[in-house]
C-alpha cells in the first residue's frame, strides 16, 4: 500500500465517479431506492442493520480490499476510512449538510476536519473513531513497556515477529513519533510483515507476536481468545477514523436519524463495547463507562488525558507525500 492510502487512485475515482454519473445518466429514472457503498467490516453490524427504508447496502469484499474494477455504478453515500481519502478527488463529493450533526462533534473530530480545511471538512462527516492498538499473543514479557510508549515494538525479543499496517505512510509517521529516520529503520529490521488486512491470521497461527490493528478489529478475538492482549499505550495512538461522504450527482439528503441513533444510547454503547467510538466530545461519552466490561473499560474509554494524546493522520501535499516516499525508500532494510 503506497501513499495514497488503502485502496489506489484510479480504482476509488471509478467507485466515486461512476456513482456519480450513473445517477445523473438515470436522474432516478425507476423505483431506485438510494444506495450506501461501503466495505464490508467497516460499518458495525449492529448499526448496519438499522439502516432506514428505503436505503440499502451495497457492500465491497473488505475494508482493506480495492474495489472492484467492474463495480463502478450506484450509490448515493459512501462509507470509508480515512486512509482512502487520498485517492478520492474533492469533486466527486458534495456538501455533507448536517449541521445537528456536525454541532455535536467532539474535539478529536473537529481537529480531524481542521487538518483537512474548511472546504474539504464540509464534506466529510467522521461517524465512528477506533485507535489503532498492539494485539500482542501471550505478551506478558512486553505488556508493561507496551503501556508506555510504541517504542515496545523496537524490543530485540519480538525481532520478525510484528505485523503493522500495510502502509508507509502509517509506519513513517509512527516512527516520527518515537525518534525519526533512525527509529524507522530500526521498525522496518523488526518486521514480519506489512498486512492489516490479514494480521490476525499470522497472529493466531504463532508467526507473531504482535500486531497493530484498530481496537474495533480486535474486541471479536478478545473475548474469545484468552491469549490475546490488547494494548493503547500511555503515549497515545494513531486514530481510524470512519467516515460519510455524499457522492456527486445525488440529490438524497443523509440519512440523520440514522447517524444519530449511532451516537445515542444504547446503540451507542454497543458499539463502544465493540471498541468503535461516536466522535462526540469525551464526556458525553463517559456516560457509558458502567455499562463497559471491566477487563476491558480503560481500553475502549481511555482516560481524557490520553485520548487527548492521540492523534489523526494529516492529508499530504504533493510534496511531502514524494519526500516521504524517499525517505521510505532510503530506509529499506
Amino acid at each position: 500500500m503506497g501513499f495514497r492510502g488503502q485502496c489506489s487512485r484510479r480504482r476509488l475515482l471509478q467507485l466515486a465517479a461512476g456513482a456519480g454519473l450513473g445517477l445523473v445518466a438515470a436522474c432516478r429514472k425507476g423505483p431506485e431506492p438510494p444506495q450506501l457503498r461501503a466495505a464490508r467490516g467497516l460499518i458495525p453490524k449492529a448499526w448496519a442493520d438499522q439502516l432506514p427504508s428505503p436505503w440499502t447496502w451495497s457492500w465491497q469484499e473488505s475494508e482493506s480490499t480495492e474495489p472492484d474494477d467492474q463495480d463502478q455504478g450506484g450509490g448515493d453515500l459512501l462509507a470509508l476510512n480515512d486512509g482512502w481519502l487520498p485517492a478520492l478527488p474533492p469533486d466527486q463529493l458534495q456538501l455533507i449538510q448536517a449541521p445537528p450533526l456536525q454541532q455535536q462533534l467532539g474535539v478529536q473530530a473537529r481537529r480531524f476536519l481542521e487538518q483537512h480545511g474548511e472546504q474539504r471538512a464540509g464534506s466529510l462527516l467522521p461517524v465512528g473513531v477506533s485507535p489503532w492498538v498492539m494485539l500482542f499473543r501471550n505478551g506478558t514479557e512486553w505488556a508493561e513497556a507496551a503501556r508506555a510508549s510504541w517504542d515496545v515494538l523496537l524490543q530485540p525479543s519480538l525481532a520478525g515477529q510484528v505485523i503493522l499496517p500495510a502502509s508507509p505512510r502509517w509506519v513513517l509517521d509512527l516512527a516520527d513519533r518515537c525518534g525519526g529516520d533512525a527509529v524507522l529503520q530500526r521498525l522496518r529490521q523488526q518486521l514480519l510483515t506489512m498486512d492489516d488486512r490479514r494480521a490476525t491470521n499470522w497472529l493466531l497461527k504463532d508467526k507473531a507476536r504482535v500486531v497493530v490493528l484498530p481496537l474495533q478489529r480486535c474486541m471479536a478475538l478478545l473475548r474469545r481468545d484468552p491469549r490475546l492482549t490488547a494494548v493503547l499505550p500511555d503515549q497515545g495512538a494513531p486514530l481510524h477514523w470512519t467516515l460519510l461522504v455524499r457522492l456527486k450527482g445525488t440529490r438524497e439528503p443523509l440519512p440523520q436519524a440514522w447517524v444519530e441513533q449511532a451516537w445515542t444510547s444504547p446503540l451507542r454503547r454497543t458499539l463502544l463495547v465493540n471498541g468503535w467510538r461516536a466522535p462526540l466530545e469525551a464526556d458525553a461519552i463517559e456516560l457509558d463507562r458502567q455499562d463497559l466490561p471491566n477487563p476491558w473499560r480503560d481500553l475502549l474509554l481511555p482516560p481524557a488525558s490520553l485520548w487527548e494524546r492521540c492523534w489523526s493522520l494529516p492529508p499530504l501535499t504533493e510534496p511531502e507525500r514524494l519526500q516521504l516516499g524517499e525517505r521510505w525508500r532510503a530506509s529499506t532494510p
